[in-house]
C-alpha cells in the first residue's frame, strides 16, 4: 500500500514535548540542551520504524551515486540526533541564543546588494528540507537589512504545535501564506508583493497536498516526485529564482546565498520543458549538497515512493 502522504501523517511532537523543548533550550546551559535532545531523539527513532526505513533508503542512495561518502557508524541514528539538534536550534535562535553574528554568511554572487537595495522587484528564494533554514527566517528581523521583505510559503498546518511552540519561543510574525490556500486574489497579492520589492521563499523538495503539480527528475540516481509549484510561480511572477542553504558546520551555520536562473521564460509546452530543466538542475544542486553534508537532509517520508 502507497505510504500515506506527508503532510496527511499525524504531528509526533506533542504540544507538550514541544513545550518541554522550549523551556530547556530557554533555561539550560547547551550541555544540558544536548543531553536532552539525545533521550528525546532516542525515544523517537526506537518508536519510528518507517522513518528510519526512508532515512535508510535515502542513505543507500546516496552512497551509490556518491561513492566517496564516508557515513559515521550508527548512520541512520546519527541523521535522526542531527535533527533533533537542529529543532533545538529554532528554539534557540528565536530566544537569541544564535545571533546575527554567529552566522558564516557565503554569499559569492553578492545577494544581499539585490536585499539591500530600494525601488527593485522582489525575487524568489528557494529552499528545502535540508539543514535548517529557519535559522535564516529567524535572523531576517535582526535589524541588518531593513529594506528587505521576506514572504513564506508553507505547508504547516500538519505542524500547528510546533509553529505555535515557535510563537511562544519569539517567533515574529514573519507573513507566512498556505500554498493549498492559493487561488487567483492571492497570486495577485504576491504579484503585488514582488512589484513593491518583497521576496517569497518556497520550499521545492516536497510533493504538494493537494493536485497533480509534480515531475519526476532523476534525483540520487532514481527519479522522485518533486513539485512544480515554486518553479511554475517564478514562471507566473517572472521573477529571479535564487537558492538559500542554511548549514551547520562544525557547531556554526553557514548562510549561502545563490543566484540560480533568470525569470523562467515561455508558455505552453516550452514552460513546460523550461521549468522541467530547472526542476532537474535543481535536484542535481540538491544532491551535491547532501553528498557535503550527508545527515542534513530531513524528509523522513518514503522520498522515491517505494512499493
Amino acid at each position: 500500500m502507497k505510504e500515506q502522504h506527508w503532510a496527511k501523517q499525524r504531528e509526533r511532537g506533542s504540544a507538550f514535548f514541544l513545550m518541554l523543548t522550549r523551556l530547556i533550550v530557554r533555561h539550560f546551559p547547551l550541555i544540558g540542551i544536548r543531553f536532552v535532545t539525545f533521550w528525546v531523539v532516542c525515544y523517537f527513532f526506537l518508536t519510528a520504524k518507517k522513518m528510519r526505513k526512508n532515512i535508510r533508503t535515502y542513505q543507500q542512495h546516496l552512497q551509490r551515486t556518491e561513492p566517496n561518502v564516508s557515513l559515521p557508524k550508527n548512520a541512520v541514528f546519527q541523521q535522526f540526533l542531527a535533527f533533533g539538534e537542529a529543532i533545538a536550534d529554532r528554539f534557540a535562535v528565536w530566544q537569541h541564543k544564535i545571533r546575527y553574528q554567529d552566522l558564516v554568511v557565503d554569499d559569492a554572487d553578492n545577494l544581499y546588494a539585490d536585499m539591500d537595495s530600494i525601488g527593485q522587484r522582489g525575487q524568489i528564494l528557494i529552499c528545502s528540507h535540508f539543514g535548517n533554514v529557519e535559522i535564516c527566517r529567524a535572523l531576517v528581523g535582526s535589524g541588518h537589512h531593513p529594506n528587505f521583505h521576506l514572504n513564506v510559503l508553507v505547508h504547516n498546518r500538519n505542524a500547528e504545535a510546533f509553529n505555535k511552540a515557535l510563537v511562544e519561543a519569539g517567533a515574529d510574525e514573519l507573513p507566512l501564506i498556505q500554498v493549498e490556500d492559493l487561488d487567483a486574489q492571492k497570486m495577485l497579492e504576491l504579484s503585488e508583493r514582488i512589484e513593491r520589492g518583497e521576496w517569497i521563499a518556497i520550499a521545492a523538495d516536497r510533493i504538494p497536498i493537494r493536485g497533480d503539480k509534480t515531475q519526476a527528475v532523476n534525483f540520487l540516481g532514481e527519479f522522485a516526485e518533486f513539485p512544480e509549484g515554486a518553479w511554475l510561480l517564478a514562471s507566473l511572477l517572472k521573477a529571479p529564482i535564487n537558492t538559500v542553504f542554511c548549514i551547520k558546520e562544525n557547531g556554526t551555520y553557514r548562510l549561502q546565498l545563490r543566484r540560480f536562473l533568470p525569470a523562467i521564460q515561455g508558455r505552453g509546452k516550452v514552460r513546460e520543458q523550461n521549468i522541467h530543466t530547472a526542476m532537474q538542475q535543481y535536484a542535481d544542486l540538491l544532491a551535491k549538497e547532501c553528498a557535503k553534508n550527508p545527515l542534513l537532509w530531513f524528509n523522513f517520508y518514503d522520498f522515491w515512493q517505494s512499493k
